[in-house]
Formats: structure tokens, sequence, C-alpha cells
């Protein structure tokens, strides 16, 4: 059946609910069998969608223990970087600043990795970068000079790019819309605490058998998830023919969807909208065989007959979808988060260390339990609040779904991040105890799963045709944001102050935890403004959803 794209198709509102119980789709099975499956599933059996709940956890698990693997892998010598300076020479400025190399290759890497594995697989992408990072890790160790530690982390930061982008492309892979939300929280809980889970043990390592077994026993772990990945890790990549109705039902007789008229928000009038939907019928590729478990994991050949080949456009697409506010915003959001996140990541150990509190390095260590209990916390906003206030303001509005019911979520951090930096940097400053500051860096990072969170389902609700390339947008933008802050944190602290950089902080993160507030009010209209050069553009490149 050929699709017509519809220029008036708002992208990202969908019809979720299906409270009148009549559209003629797929949906959820168990409790809440009035929520629509989006995007609707193929009857083939290689369709990740049509996996059974524990393949599908397998899938999610492996990945996210990619993510905890590379995570410790790229960031756990931040306790230690005190004893990295005493030992080789190298200055702190220049430790952080090389961290700085590694978070901007962490995204302008992505301009190779992910036009390679949304044209010709997941699998062997995630599997070479990880090969990649084991290497680098183990280097890490003999790391002696101010240019090899720049080399270093350039090199590691490459291999890592994967993580940064596939793995939610994975994700959307293998879940549903309204299951994506509590496993995207999951895999930023991960990519932002596990450097603060990891810095516990590490400063007991760091002191009792040298800062270069932190990179040998992370090493070490991360060859077992190595292993695991390349003996049970699916590949998550399959084709589905570009569509643009999917929640919508539609008549058979002359192809005209149906029920477009819903109510919305109290703010506005009812207007006349269509929504994405998805048909039941077998005709987009039939039942296909049962793959064995060797072709399960073959790292080859998960190009489907048919499929175009996109690699050469995803190299350049990221730089033009900048023009549409909703990818603009995001990317500008996770920018700010891993701002922050270098800056706390970078300050920690320069605090703690130096009187009044003359903390070890193991104290160091220890301290990080409470960065890491705050990611937790955030984790739980992000992924599984997030779910439930979109399914209930989706049954509020009609059963319809908008993308900015997800951006509820900033009201918190809104408040939480200024108060954790003041509480933070003034409490340094001025001494306070510990625990003070054990409160105030819990607040500060339990923002960074929210952020993130929100930035990436924000993404890939309104425009998952581009989802993919929009991701490494975002990516570029976060990480040349990341790196002028690593670059800068030491002489910023050294000029201004703890306190006066955290203050800074706060405030400057107030703006930024805003936008997406304002994005509340204006997010939908800016949406329909864009959606004529989106949908053109989309026709045009032969773009295609999820």
């Amino acid at each position: 059946m050929a699709h017509h794209l519809h220029s008036d198709v708002l992208p990202g509102t969908v019809h979720l609910v299906d409270l009148a119980g009549t559209l003629n789709v797929r949906h959820e099975e168990g409790g809440e069998k009035d929520i629509v499956l989006l995007p609707q599933p193929t009857n083939e059996h290689d369709d990740p969608l049509n996996w059974t709940r524990p393949r599908k956890l397998l899938s999610v698990d492996l990945m996210l223990l990619a993510v905890l693997s590379g995570c410790f892998m790229t960031t756990l010598l931040s306790v230690s970087l005190l004893d990295i300076e005493k030992d080789t020479g190298i200055p702190l400025a220049t430790l952080n600043s090389g961290v700085g190399v590694q978070y901007l290759f962490y995204g302008w890497s992505n301009l190779l990795w992910q036009p390679l594995g949304l044209s010709y697989g997941r699998r062997p992408v995630i599997l070479v970068g990880a090969v990649g990072m084991l290497a680098c890790s183990v280097w890490t160790a003999y790391v002696s000079s101010s240019g090899e530690w720049y080399a270093n982390r350039l090199l590691i930061g490459a291999f890592y790019g994967p993580i940064e982008t596939l793995i939610e492309v994975c994700i959307s892979d293998v879940y549903f819309a309204h299951e994506r939300g509590f496993w995207v929280g999951m895999y930023c809980c991960i990519l932002y605490g596990s450097p603060f889970l990891g810095g516990i043990p590490t400063g007991f390592i760091a002191t009792n058998l040298g800062w270069q077994w932190i990179q040998f026993i992370v090493s070490i772990i991360a060859g077992g998830c190595l292993l695991a990945a390349i003996f049970l890790m699916e590949e998550t990549m399959f084709y589905r023919e570009p569509t643009q109705d999917e929640a919508l039902d539609f008549d058979e007789a002359d192809n005209t969807p149906t029920n477009t008229t819903k109510a919305l928000d109290n703010s506005e009038t009812e207007e006349k909208i269509s929504t994405p939907v998805a048909s039941t019928r077998a005709e987009i590729g039939g039942i296909s065989p049962k793959k064995s478990y060797t072709q399960k994991l073959k790292v080859w050949g998960a190009r489907k007959p048919g499929q175009p080949n996109n690699a050469l456009r995803s190299v350049w697409l990221p730089f033009t979808l900048v023009r549409f506010p909703v990818i603009a915003m995001s990317a500008v959001l996770v920018g700010a988060v891993l701002s922050w996140f270098n800056v706390v990541n970078a300050t920690i150990a320069l605090v703690v260390a130096a009187p009044p509190y003359n903390f070890s390095t193991e104290s160091i260590g220890v301290l990080f339990i409470a960065p890491f209990i705050g990611c937790l916390v955030g984790c739980v906003f992000a992924g599984t609040l997030g779910d439930k206030i979109a399914l209930w303001k989706a049954r509020r509005n009609g059963g319809i779904f908008e993308p900015e019911f997800r951006l509820w979520l900033a009201l918190v951090p809104f408040i939480i991040h200024p108060a954790g930096c003041i509480l933070f940097g003034v409490g340094a400053a001025h001494g306070i105890h510990w625990v003070g500051l054990a409160f105030g860096l819990a607040m500060v990072v339990g923002t960074f799963p929210i952020g993130a969170a929100i930035a990436i389902n924000y993404i890939i609700d309104t425009h998952k045709e581009v989802a993919g390339d929009a991701l490494v947008t975002m990516i570029l933008i976060r990480n040349s944001m990341g790196f002028a802050f690593s670059y800068g944190v030491t002489p910023w602290i050294t000029a201004t102050g703890v306190q006066n950089t955290y203050i800074a902080l706060g405030f400057i993160g107030m703006f930024f935890w805003g936008m997406p507030l304002v994005f509340i009010v204006f997010g939908k209209k800016l949406r329909k403004a864009s959606a004529v050069s989106y949908w053109a553009m989309v026709e045009k490149q032969g773009l295609k959803a999820h």
C-alpha cells in the first residue's frame, strides 16, 4: 500500500490510549488493554517488537551492561586525578582538558558510528566500539606524558561513541512508546550514575594497589561484559516501510483516516488532527522463519533486501536538523547537563581534598555514594514517573498523547538544581559539615538523568522518522558544550572560587531548566509551524519511522 505523507499532521501527536475501544489496531496485552502499541509491530518473527518479554529483557540488559562497562572504562579515574598528577607529572588542568577531548569525541565520532549502525546493524558497531575501548583502557594505565594522555582520551572517547547514540536507538527498536520512558531513564541513570558508583571502591583501589589498577580491574570487568555481548546480544535493527499513519483507525474502502477529531487540552479549541496509526495487516513483509542461535549472533547481513542505504545521508543530515526547535532545545538541554556533570566531576576531589575537609582518596570514593543515590532517585522521576504522567495526561486528553506531557518533569530540577549548587558551593566555601556537601551533590546529580531522559524522549516522541540522526545532532551539541566546560572548569574555579562558580552554575541551571517549561506552552505550536518543512524533508529523503 502506498503511503502519502500529509503536511498537516503534527509530528509527535499520536493516539496513544483507545478510550472508546474502537480503533482497529493492536493494543497492549494485560492490565492496560486500552493502550495502543506504537509503533505497530509487523507479523514477522524478526521484528524486535514481537520478541518475548524475557528476550527483550535480555537484550536491554546487555545494552545497559555495555553502557556500564563503557562508563567504568572512561570515567573512574576522576577520583584519583591528584594521584595521577603526582605520579606522572601531568598537570591537573591537562588531565581535565584531556577528559574534555574525550567527551568531544564521544559526540563527533558518531558521524562515523551512527551511519554505520543505522544502515548496517547495531550489533557490529557496538562490538567494535567495545573492543576499541577495552584496548585503550589497558593502555591508560601506562600513560606517562601529556601528549599520550590526550591521544588516549581521544581514542577511548571515539570508541565510546556508539554508547552515546546507538543504545537509545536499540531501546526504541525493542520497546513501544509507552514503555520507552522507563528504559531511557535507566540508560540515563547508568550513564550519569556509574561514574559515582564506580568511584566508591576506586579510592581504596588507588590507595592500596595504585591508580593503574583501577583501569586493570575495570578492563577485566569490561572483558566479561564483552564476552556476554558477543554470545548473547542480538541485532535489533529491523527495517519498516515508511509510514505516517500510526494509531488512528483506518477506513479500508477509501484509505481515509477516521476519528480524527479529538479533544485537546482545555487551553485550545478542538481541531482536526491526523495522528499516526499503523495497520494490523500482514502485507509489509510476510511471516519470516525463526532464526537459529548462530543466525541471531551474526555480525553481518542485518540489512533486509530493498532496505535503502542511507549511510552517507546520515553523515550530513544531523547538521541540518538543528533547525527544528524540539531537536535544538533538547540538544542544548542535554548539553547543559553534561556541562554540569563535568564541573561536578572535576571539582569534588578539588574541594574535599583541601582544608578543612582533607579527605583521603579513599574517603573521596566513599563520598561518591551520595551523588549515586541522587542519580537513582532522579532515575525514578525520569523513567517510571515520566511514563505514568504521559499516560495519565493522554487519558485526560481524550486518548491523544502530546510529547510535551513528559516535559512537566523539568519542574523538579528547576528547583532542586540551584538549591543543590548553592548548598555544595557556598557550603564548601564556609566549611559546613561534609554531610551537607553530600546532600548538595545528590541534589545536583539527581537532575542529570531527568534532563537527559527529557531530551532523548522528546526527540524520539516528536521526530521518530529522524530519531537516529537527531540523536547525533543532540550529542554533537551536547559534547561540544561539555568539552568547553571541561576545558574551562579549572581556570574558572581558580579565577572565581568554588562558591561563585556554583552560584553561577545554579542560576545558569535555572535558565536551562526553564526551556522545557516554556516548551510545555509553545512546543506544540512550534511543531505545527515546522510540520510542512519536516514532512517535506521526510518524503524527499525517504526517511522511515523507528
